[in-house]
């Protein structure tokens, strides 16, 4: 079997899951600090060199990671894959330009043109790529695994997970409110690191809201087998949501955002338009026929599967043509 490694700077679960399938040696340079950048470049030059691969495979973002093994690429004459996914907020506006964004696109192009194949999770991320002189096949996220370990005994008579990261993407504001409109024995809790927004949550926000603050993968895993209901919600357009993958994985009914990459996707999932009132209402509507909800859930997974593994042999594929070319 060839030498095939991945490399990513950032702890990511579409990469874990991913390194797995395609046979390779996961490298995580997860550093963190000033130096994260000098030191991780160091880290991936070391490691390319050491393990000598046939085939390697990046993650961007670090745009700088995989401009930096595209360069290597150029200069060594390596084959390499770019599995590409939530860079693409600079593109999508050709109206602002500041010399950052402008510094962003022209490693964009370089590096779409210059890897070997581009692996996407959405079709309109796929034309962008083809359309700009790149190779691209569509893999969304694998379904993960998710243990389902200890129960956790939550105060709410229902319970609703948010899965959030407090990104500038995601309604959060909105669905605090949206707390203040259901039963107050109806609890939402929100993960993440909440002291990124901190300022902007209102003192008097419901009672219902529970903040975990960041939680260990376990109790997360246990969250997630413990709530009624999952929220994934974003207000980017062409974004695939890692919690959407987990609520599928869970068995759990899903509410997220009317986006179309969403919808075409995730198709037995709710779709909100990240309004206070529409949230509320769709968590109402759901509570109101919880059996029905999580039998939809049961069967969505066993579709998406059945779907992923569709588009896994089209990847698999591509990826021996570029190793075998």
């Amino acid at each position: 079997m060839s030498n095939r490694i991945w490399i990513t700077w950032e702890t990511q679960r579409r990469s874990i899951e991913l390194s797995k399938v395609f046979n390779c040696k996961l490298f995580l340079f997860d550093i963190k600090g000033r130096f994260r950048y000098p030191i991780s470049i160091i880290k991936t030059l070391f490691v390319i060199i050491k393990q000598s691969p046939d085939l390697i495979f990046v993650q961007n973002p670090s745009m700088l990671l995989t401009a930096l093994v595209c360069l290597y690429k150029k200069i060594f004459k390596k084959k390499i894959i770019v599995d590409r996914h939530s860079t693409l907020r600079w593109l999508l506006n050709p109206n602002v330009t500041t010399l950052k964004i402008w510094i962003f696109r022209r490693l964009h192009y370089f590096t779409i043109r210059t890897a070997d194949l581009t692996i996407v999770t959405n079709e309109y991320i796929l034309n962008m790529v083809n359309n700009s002189g790149g190779n691209a096949v569509i893999l969304p996220d694998k379904i993960p695994s998710i243990p389902i370990g200890n129960r956790i005994k939550l105060t709410g008579r229902k319970n609703i997970l948010l899965i959030a990261s407090f990104g500038k993407d995601e309604p959060i504001s909105e669905v605090v409110k949206a707390a203040g409109l259901i039963q107050e024995d109806i609890n939402i809790h929100i993960s993440g690191n909440y002291r990124k927004i901190y300022k902007e949550i209102p003192s008097d926000f419901p009672s219902n809201v529970k903040f975990t603050g960041f939680i260990p993968e376990e109790e997360f895993f246990s969250y997630i087998h413990s709530v009624d209901i999952i929220m994934a919600l974003t207000t980017s357009d062409y974004c695939m949501l890692c919690g959407c993958y987990e609520a599928v994985s869970a068995e759990k009914p899903l509410i997220t955002s009317n986006k179309q990459v969403l919808i075409e996707y995730f198709k037995n999932a709710l779709f909100v338009d990240n309004t206070a009132e529409n949230i509320a209402d769709t968590i109402n509507k759901i509570l109101a026929n919880q059996e029905q909800y999580n039998l939809i859930a049961k069967n969505s997974k066993i579709e998406i599967l059945d779907i992923w593994n569709i588009a896994y042999e089209k990847a698999i594929t591509c990826i021996n043509k570029v190793e075998t070319n």
